[in-house]
């Protein structure tokens, strides 16, 4: 009896799984729709990360161009306190002794011909 009982189960029972043209079809459209907007998606946040590098690298020249300039001010600032503090040490010490008498070249040892 048991045997009778599985074949009339089993009789009804469709075992093969199968997808219609229509079905296929529409489950392609539904992947390729996926994958554009997962591609969309990834190129968009690739351009806001550009965005942002693109900006960076704008903020580095700047400061960079700003760093140039104030090196070259602490360089002025610093030659002209240098020279100031070279004339101010000059005064006390008195480095310079003035000329009592100024020897020029003789005219006669000169090659004239």
């Amino acid at each position: 009896m048991r045997e009778r009982r599985r074949k009339k189960f089993s009789r009804g029972y469709r075992g093969n799984f199968t997808i219609g043209k229509t079905s296929i079809i529409v489950i392609g459209i539904l992947i390729f729709a996926t994958m554009l907007v997962l591609l969309r998606v990834q190129e968009n946040g690739m351009d806001v990360r550009q965005a942002s590098l693109d900006e960076l690298k704008s903020q580095k020249i700047e400061l960079e161009e700003e760093r140039d300039r104030l090196k070259i001010e602490a360089t002025r600032l610093q030659s002209i306190k240098e020279i100031e503090n070279s004339l101010n040490s000059d005064k006390s010490t008195d480095k310079y002794v003035p000329v009592d008498k100024i020897n020029y070249l003789p005219t006669t040892n000169v090659a004239a011909k």
